[in-house]
């Protein structure tokens, strides 16, 4: 009779668990009332592995953040094809992708679009969508003047605010309304 051996979670798998017990701590308590015993909870690491892979609880929000961020980003990439289309038509098609995708990760998002962040949060999140916009709109980004520059901000406001929306939403279907509502404002601004 062989005793059976136990197996490990690999190293590589302990991360992202570590990342989903994160995930839930922070979609249901927020930023300031999630602890690492919530993480610890969640994922059976010990603390001291978290601390090693991760630090404190402000990076693992920021690691959170940050999947959040590439997993929208990989959804957006493959649900445009970017050699089609003028460009006011492929921002559209980004706009649309871009807010299906946060409604997709609503549990998350909705963490990040709360004013329940690290000290410093509200203007990284700023700046990373300008840096989306930058890529979606290579042509505004491009030029330095303030016109395009104030459009580029606008742009930014506009979809913050449909983003703030769509994480609340409770269909896909409003999502769709709150879509093209997006990208019609947005088609009067540029056009």
């Amino acid at each position: 009779m062989s005793i059976p051996i136990r197996r490990w979670t690999t190293t590589e798998a302990m991360p992202q668990r570590i990342l989903d017990a994160a995930t839930a701590a922070f979609a249901a308590r927020g930023f300031s009332e999630a602890t690492m015993a919530d993480v610890v909870d969640g994922c059976g690491a010990g603390i001291g592995s978290i601390h090693r892979q991760f630090g404190g609880m402000r990076e693992l929000f920021m690691a959170v953040f940050d999947r959040l961020v590439a997993d929208v980003d990989r959804y957006v990439a493959a649900a445009t094809d970017t050699s089609h289309g003028d460009d006011v038509t492929m921002f559209a098609a980004t706009t649309h992708a871009y807010l299906e995708a946060l409604w997709l990760h609503r549990d998350v998002a909705v963490v990040f679009g709360s004013d329940d962040g690290p000290a410093g949060f509200a203007r990284l999140r700023e700046r990373r969508l300008c840096d989306a916009l930058r890529r979606w709109t290579p042509e505004v980004a491009a030029d330095p003047s303030p016109q395009d520059q104030l459009l580029l901000r606008m742009l930014g406001a506009i979809l913050a605010e449909a983003s703030s929306l769509v994480i609340l939403c409770d269909s896909e279907a409003d999502v769709a309304l709150i879509s093209d509502a997006t990208t019609e404002a947005i088609d009067r601004l540029v056009r």
